[in-house]
């Protein structure tokens, strides 16, 4: 059993966003329909994700450090016997190496159909690392879209605030030996909020993966919680 530290401040920052083309976090599901006879026919499949991104180099594919996209590919490979290229496996952002996700929205392409999603869902949680899993598996519509089809997306941030570091917080929390002002802090995310221009932001090497670098930031918090002594 852990004990909590005794009055040690603890931040979180929860910032919400969208842009006007809503190229952000990827919702919403729907029954596949058949393309022309003409034509292989597609089936769309949208995913849910959590994951603990501590071993991970983020979300996008790469084979080795390992990634959040490669890990998955690999699981859906196994079940619908499919290579990544048919897959094609896409989440509706990609996350740093460290960061965590609750809710990755992604969506991957099969040629069949699956009356039940149950033993496949199934499947790849048991295929899956225990640090990786899939929260849901839905039918899309075609023209649904992870990254595309986005219209919001949450952050959340955390501040360890003390001087010695609660080490069962060390992944999930920045940590700040300094006292900080979060009565400042509070007044200083009003200036965050509303539609703003983030090039300065941008990898300039990458620039073509942001098609609109202005962002609507509509919900901006500071909440300062205190762990209770046990």
């Amino acid at each position: 059993m852990t004990r909590a530290l005794t009055g040690i401040p603890s931040l979180k920052l929860n910032a919400s966003l969208s842009s006007d083309n809503g190229l952000i976090l990827g919702g919403g599901s729907g029954l596949p329909t058949h393309l022309t006879k003409h034509t292989v026919p597609e089936f769309k499949w949208r995913l849910v994700i959590a994951y603990d991104g501590t071993n991970y180099a983020g979300w996008q594919y790469q084979a080795s450090p390992p990634t959040i996209q490669c890990l998955v590919e690999k699981a859906l490979t196994k079940v619908t016997k499919l290579e990544r290229e048919d897959l094609r496996l896409v989440g509706a952002s990609r996350t740093d190496a460290g960061v965590h996700a609750w809710g990755q929205v992604a969506h991957f392409i099969t040629h069949c159909n699956y009356d039940s999603l149950e033993e496949i869902h199934a499947a790849l949680n048991g295929l899956l690392p225990s640090d990786i899993r899939v929260r849901e598996v839905s039918p899309a519509v075609p023209e649904f879209h992870a990254r595309f089809s986005a219209e919001s997306k949450i952050y959340h941030y955390k501040i360890y605030n003390d001087t010695v570091m609660d080490p069962f917080q060390r992944h999930y929390a920045y940590h700040s030996v300094y006292k900080l002002d979060t009565a400042a802090m509070k007044q200083a995310v009003r200036h965050f909020i509303g539609k703003h221009n983030f090039s300065a932001f941008m990898n300039a090497s990458h620039n073509d993966r942001v098609l609109d670098p202005v962002k609507n930031i509509f919900h901006f918090d500071v909440n300062e919680m205190v762990i209770l002594k046990p």
